[in-house]
């Protein structure tokens, strides 16, 4: 069976190239913070920081606020990753179990699929964190303190040995549960049902509870922004945090109830698509609610991060809005925000994409037999077009939500600091951008399955798929 699963991942190596690709970003990310960590543990480092007589928290401080977000980004993305990579296997776990292979062989060869992917992204990231940490870690440490006569920096022999256990162990982690249930869900029901959901309800009802819990957290700190004179928190510093308090906690709501949400977005679209004499969007944005499952698994990285990019920029822009209206002329340095946003941004398209990527597998067979069908290749991109709308378009409608309840908290509380008036940065243009840009990426990778059979027709695909 472990030879087998090494040659269907030769075989098919195209289609998980977006998933190692993934790992291989998020391996880079970590890399460089675990090099920039043993950089500045090394005794050579603390000695030349000790002599130029700078305190070494400067060096640290700014590097754990990185560390900080790079840690729950690679946690959201590579789970996502392992989650998705499982997924995208189902039909050949229930083929395996058909042919008598035993729940526990197959649950150690869908690890074992994970396994490869992670590892080969693994390697490439760690080395390629290894090479731009000569670059990058220098340069990020004189940007902290140019006054310091850094030694020439060295590689510490654990660091890429660290990266490479950090990101495997973490994409195993995401892929456990599913391939768990993979194992155990009968052949019939895995083959019958493409996402297969599965008996999900008791995980879907502690998703609600936790969701309605997040919500109220929420309503209650936005409740607290109102009475913040009386609390005497009016500070910009005050401000950022209730505000990021509020909105994260929205955040982590909406994220746990994406599937719910997604279905919700996708229903209003399909009935606006619908009543407009838009058949053809229409029968793209049904295509995204068939998939909810996999949609949701798109949509919720995705939602994080454009929600997550939305409400830090509205803090942090609303916050220097205030500071310039209390001390006019005051100096702001954002590097540290813009450097989170690249962040974020790079890691939560880049999932999406991968997500999109594995759950399009079989895609090529649904374009031939829309073709056989009579379907126009025009039509067949509006289909594609209005599919991947459907899901950028839901991706930023649920991202609105945190940015709106952090602005909210920014409008009372500034309101509060000066007076009648009240100071609020809204997100607008990046959110559009965000959109514009999910919508692209989203769409290119739909389009990708459909080439051949536009090129060819729909004669070859079907004749490779047995119909």
């Amino acid at each position: 069976m472990q030879r087998y699963v090494i040659r269907m991942f030769a075989d098919e190596w195209r289609q998980w190239v977006p998933a190692v690709a993934v790992v291989a970003v998020i391996a880079t990310m970590i890399g460089l913070c675990v090099h920039q960590f043993a950089w500045t543990s090394d005794p050579q480092f603390r000695a030349a920081v000790v002599a130029a007589g700078v305190p070494l928290d400067e060096f640290r401080i700014l590097s754990v606020t990185i560390y900080t977000v790079i840690a729950l980004v690679s946690w959201v993305a590579l789970t996502v990753v392992g989650r998705a990579s499982v997924q995208a296997t189902r039909r050949a776990h229930a083929l395996w179990l058909l042919l008598g292979a035993s729940p526990s062989t197959v649950f150690i060869s869908t690890l074992l699929v994970l396994a490869v992917v992670s590892v080969c992204g693994a390697v490439v990231g760690a080395l390629a964190s290894t090479l731009l940490s000569f670059w990058a870690v220098p340069a990020f440490n004189a940007e902290v303190s140019p006054a310091v006569n850094l030694p020439g920096f060295v590689i510490v022999p654990w660091a890429p040995v660290a990266i490479i256990v950090l990101s495997v162990v973490t994409a195993m982690v995401g892929g456990l549960l599913p391939a768990r249930r993979a194992s155990r869900t009968p052949p019939s029901v895995a083959l019958r049902s493409p996402e297969g959901s599965g008996r999900r309800s008791i995980v879907t009802v502690f998703r609600i509870v936790c969701s309605v819990f997040f919500l109220l957290v929420a309503g209650g700190l936005v409740v607290a922004a109102g009475f913040s004179s009386q609390l005497g928190s009016t500070s910009p510093g005050s401000m950022f945090n209730l505000a990021v308090d509020a909105g994260g906690s929205a955040l982590i709501a909406v994220y746990l109830l994406c599937p719910q949400i997604v279905a919700f977005i996708f229903w209003i679209l399909n009935g606006i698509f619908s009543r407009s004499g838009a058949v053809v969007p229409a029968l793209g944005t049904r295509a995204a609610a068939a998939r909810v499952q996999a949609s949701a698994t798109t949509i919720a990285p995705l939602a994080a991060g454009l929600g997550g990019i939305g409400l830090l920029l509205c803090a942090v822009n609303s916050v220097v809005a205030v500071t310039e209206a209390l001390q006019p002329g005051t100096q702001t340095d954002l590097t540290e925000v813009w450097t989170i946003v690249a962040v974020i941004a790079a890691s939560m398209l880049a999932t999406s994409a991968a997500v999109v990527s594995l759950s399009a597998r079989g895609r090529g067979r649904e374009i031939a037999l829309l073709q056989a069908a009579g379907m126009q290749t025009r039509q067949i991109g509006t289909l594609i077009a209005s599919e991947s709308f459907a899901i950028a378009l839901a991706a930023s409608i649920t991202a609105a939500v945190p940015v709106a309840v952090g602005g909210i908290v920014c409008v009372l509380v500034s309101k509060a600091a000066l007076g009648n008036s009240s100071v609020v940065v809204w997100p607008v243009p990046a959110m559009l951008l965000g959109l514009v840009a999910a919508w692209i990426v989203i769409f290119l990778i739909l389009l990708a399955p459909a080439i051949t059979p536009l090129r060819d027709g729909p004669g070859a695909q079907l004749r490779e798929q047995g119909v």
